[in-house]
């Protein structure tokens, strides 16, 4: 991705609450999430918007 095309929030929503992590464009794409009790991801692109990350497109 470029500068101008990056991911800033990655958000994992649980029973246990909501995990939010900022990236930032200068850093690597990476975040990690403690998975366990995962429903849903989510995660904010500045040109695209808030998207949801389908489960089977992760690599675990």
């Amino acid at each position: 991705m470029t500068k101008e095309h990056y991911i800033s929030f990655i958000a994992a929503i649980s029973d246990q609450g909501i995990q939010l992590i900022k990236l930032y464009s200068e850093g690597p794409a990476q975040a990690r999430l403690k998975i366990a009790g995962v429903r849903k991801i989510f995660a904010y692109c500045n040109l695209h918007g808030l998207f949801e990350v389908k489960r089977n497109a992760l690599p675990f």
